[in-house]
Parts: structure tokens; C-alpha cells; sequence
């Protein structure tokens, strides 16, 4: 099969091959269900090396404008118009179109031994505690979020302001069927979590975007008109990574006043903090009662422990605990007692002591071997908590969705943000595989571009406290 493309030999041979197939496919030239021409045929018609096809199929493949079908070869993707979003508003994709993030936490880090114990002793008390009245949740593990949130984040809350949830989806869940009906306005920041803006779409409610700089979300850029909640990430932003200024977090609580919005602060990554993180959490600043403080254990318990919470101010408990009820019964009643007991009993600060360190070792692995590899000078952010940092690679190195699929290829938990940005997890491999891993991206990208400079011999006085402070 030959294709009707022409290449310029002064201009990126990459992208010249991605427009032209891209173009070629949206307008119907190339039909959906066409087989495409092998990439050693296709760089054999063209005359260009074969690892150049090889990235412009992935990409391709990474926006589902191709489809690969392991044994029978790729094809063209059911595809009739040119995405209208433009692309900084446009969710990560993953090669099958599922939303992808990066920044998975290690199964191997969950403390099982103490969680076992702690699971028998509750089958223990599986009576007593079945009999008990747990309508609004466990009030044992509802307590010990109170105390943990005082000792941890500096808030003050009583038990009866926690309403227990099954994670952070749930949790928002909760917090849309409260405050959101048909027509009202939600601010949320943009960019942002894909799942969290089409749960807030799905109940009816006119999004606006604003968008978020090294600061947080950019207060003066906040809507005039009145707005029901606005969603922010503000430890830790999802998915940018930047921690809000102080200044900022004022200015939105001002901003709360004249618009009458409540504040839903999601610090689901805040649990696992790495640097100076000092600013006092939205909640402990609001003396008006307009914020919701969103946490969970997700992170750092793993996704297998379904619990998460929301702080409430006193004069939402009874409407947060009537849409609690609503949507959940409150069944796991013996993680809840376990996690209650694990709170209580320190074990959990000290858990999170020893993984903030593991994760910080492997945080501060992936910045040296980036800066080693791309240069001291790439950009990376967005690595004060978390289990992800943000790079934003030289864009001679290709478009972003294409140097995710060549990262995830060499073992790295990769995932595109727009055009430019990737976000790079280092929550799952350890520091030896991280080294290798971004060794063979580097090598590969060297391949396909032959525009990186020689990669130097490796330092073994490299100082990560120096890798800590280049990213403050």
C-alpha cells in the first residue's frame, strides 16, 4: 500500500509523518479499519529510519487515531472529526482511551504484617461491633481522623464533622449531591483531575475553568458571578503539582464571600509530603465555615484500603451525613476498625515515616537521573508530595504523548498532559530500575532524534540534597 505523503528534508521528518497521517486519517482518505503499510515499508517508501515510523504509529496510536492488533497488524481507528478540545484542556489517554495518570503507589510498601494482626483482632470484635449503631460510620476510626487531622494538619474538628466515605470519588460524590443541582456554577481548576470535572458535568452543572500557575489556581482569574463550590488541589495540585501561596489561599477565602461558593480542598496527596510544607491547610484559615477538607488513604495504604473522609463545617454535618447515608451503608466495618486502631496506636504515623523516606529516596532518583541524562537544565516540577513529578522535556525530543509511550516501553510510569508535559511517577519502581529505566529512554530518544548531546558517565558523588534543592 502506498500512502500519498510528501516529506521535507529541512523539517522534522516526526512530525511531517504524524500531520500528514493524522490529516489523511480525520478527513476519511485513509477509511476507518484500513490496514496500515508496515513501519519498515512505510520507512522503506520514505526513505526514513524505521524507529521514526515506529514513534509516529505510537503517538498515533496513543490519540486512537491508529489501532494495534497484536498478531494482524495496525489499523486505522474509527475517527470522523478533528478533536475540538483544544489540547490543554484534553484528559491524558492511555493507548486503549482510558484516562491515565501517573504515580501509582507500591503494594509492596503496605504494612501487611500489622494489617493482618489488626484485621484478626477486629474479626475478634466482629459481634459487638455489629450490633453497634454505625449509621454515620464507625465513630472509633471517625475519631481517630479528628486526632489525626489535629496532630498532622493543625485542624481542629470534632468527630462528628468526619463523614466517612469508600475513597476520594466517593467522597466527591458526597460533596456533588450536597451542594450541586442542574444550571449552578462550579469553578474547578484547570488543569485538573479528568474523573473529578465529568463527575461534577454529570450532575448538571456549567464548569468553569481557571487555570492554575506555580502558585495554584490563579485567584484573579476567579468568576464574578455567584458560584455554588469550587474544587482545589491546594498541597499538591492535581495534576500540575504546584503547592498554593499563602497569599493565594486568602484571597480565595475573600473570594468566597462575594460569591458564595464552598471550597472542597482535596488533600489526597498531602499525606505523603517531602518538602517544607508549612502553609496551614484551606479549612484552618476559614472562619466563615466555606471550606470541606477532602482526604484518604489511597496513597499511602494503597488502593486496596477503600477509606476515605471528609471534614465538614459544623453547620453542614447534618446535610453531609444525610448524603453520606444516602449512598453508602457503611459496610467495611472491619477495615474501618483496623485503620481506626492503626491511627490510634501511632503505627500509622510511623508507617507513613518510613514511606515518605522510601518514596523520597526513589523522588530524588528519577530528578538525577532526568537531569543527568536531558541535562541539568530540563524542567521539573511539581515534586513536593505526591507519588508523581512533572517534566516537561526539550520539545526537539517529540511530542509528549510519544516520548510517554518510549518511557512507559522502558519500564517507567509515564502518562502525557497536553503537548508538552508528561508526568512521571516514582512511586513504583525502585532507584536501580528508575536508573536503567531512564538510561534506555534517553538512548532511545538519542535514536529516534539524533539531536541529544552525548550522554555522560554516570556521577557517583551526585548529592541528592542538592536534587532536593533545585526543586524548591
Amino acid at each position: 500500500m502506498l500512502i500519498p505523503l510528501k516529506l521535507v528534508r529541512d523539517q522534522p521528518l516526526q512530525q511531517q509523518l504524524y500531520e500528514q497521517l493524522r490529516d489523511l486519517i480525520v478527513s476519511g482518505r485513509l477509511a476507518h479499519g484500513t490496514r496500515m503499510p508496515s513501519t519498515r515499508m512505510l520507512a522503506d517508501q520514505f526513505a526514513v529510519s524505521r524507529i521514526t515510523v515506529l514513534l509516529t504509529y505510537e503517538r498515533l496510536a496513543a490519540e486512537r487515531y491508529l489501532t494495534t492488533v497484536r498478531a494482524k497488524g495496525t489499523f486505522v481507528s474509527q475517527v470522523t472529526a478533528a478533536p475540538a478540545t483544544p489540547p490543554a484542556e484534553r484528559g491524558s489517554l492511555t493507548e486503549d482511551g482510558a484516562d491515565a495518570w501517573a504515580g501509582r503507589p507500591d503494594a509492596r510498601l503496605f504494612p501487611a504484617g500489622r494489617w493482618r494482626a489488626l484485621m484478626r483482632t477486629a474479626l475478634d470484635h466482629l459481634g459487638a461491633r455489629l450490633n453497634a449503631d454505625h449509621t454515620d460510620g464507625d465513630p472509633a476510626l471517625r475519631r481517630a481522623i479528628a486526632r489525626w487531622l489535629s496532630s498532622s494538619r493543625g485542624l481542629l474538628v470534632e468527630q462528628d464533622q468526619i463523614i466517612l466515605s469508600a475513597g476520594r470519588q466517593h467522597a466527591l460524590h458526597i460533596v456533588a449531591h450536597m451542594l450541586l443541582r442542574p444550571g449552578v456554577q462550579v469553578a474547578i481548576e484547570q488543569p485538573c483531575d479528568p474523573r473529578s470535572e465529568r463527575l461534577i458535568t454529570s450532575t448538571g452543572a456549567t464548569v468553569i475553568r481557571v487555570p492554575v500557575d506555580h502558585a495554584g489556581v490563579q485567584t484573579d482569574l476567579l468568576p464574578d458571578s455567584p458560584v455554588a463550590m469550587i474544587l482545589v488541589t491546594p498541597e499538591h495540585q492535581r495534576p500540575l503539582g504546584a503547592v498554593m501561596s499563602q497569599q493565594r489561599r486568602q484571597a480565595l477565602l475573600a473570594w468566597t464571600e462575594r460569591s458564595g461558593a464552598t471550597v472542597v480542598a482535596d488533600d489526597i496527596d498531602g499525606e505523603l509530603r517531602y518538602d517544607a510544607m508549612d502553609a496551614t491547610p484551606l479549612m484552618g484559615l476559614d472562619p466563615l465555615g466555606r471550606v470541606i477538607h477532602l482526604g484518604g488513604f489511597a496513597l499511602s495504604l494503597g488502593p486496596g484500603v477503600h477509606l476515605g473522609y471528609l471534614a465538614v463545617p459544623r453547620q453542614m454535618i447534618a446535610a453531609a451525613r444525610a448524603a453520606g447515608r444516602l449512598m453508602d451503608d457503611h459496610s467495611g466495618q472491619l477495615e474501618a476498625a483496623a485503620l481506626a486502631e492503626l491511627l490510634d496506636s501511632g503505627g500509622y504515623a510511623r508507617h507513613l515515616h518510613q514511606l515518605r523516606k522510601s518514596y523520597l529516596g526513589r523522588r530524588d532518583r528519577m530528578v538525577e537521573a532526568l537531569r543527568r541524562r536531558f541535562g541539568a537544565a530540563t524542567d521539573i516540577g511539581g515534586a513536593s508530595a505526591g507519588l508523581h513529578l512533572v517534566w516537561r522535556p526539550d520539545p526537539d525530543l517529540g511530542h509528549a504523548s510519544t516520548v510517554a509511550v518510549l518511557a512507559r516501553r522502558h519500564g517507567l510510569d509515564a502518562a502525557p498532559l497536553g503537548d508538552a508535559t508528561i508526568l512521571l511517577g516514582f512511586g513504583v519502581p525502585d532507584e536501580h530500575h528508575i536508573e536503567t529505566s531512564v538510561g534506555g529512554l534517553a538512548h532511545a530518544l538519542a535514536a529516534a532524534n539524533q539531536r541529544l548531546p552525548p550522554i555522560p558517565a554516570i556521577s557517583l558523588g551526585f548529592s541528592r540534597t542538592a536534587a532536593r534543592g533545585a526543586l524548591r
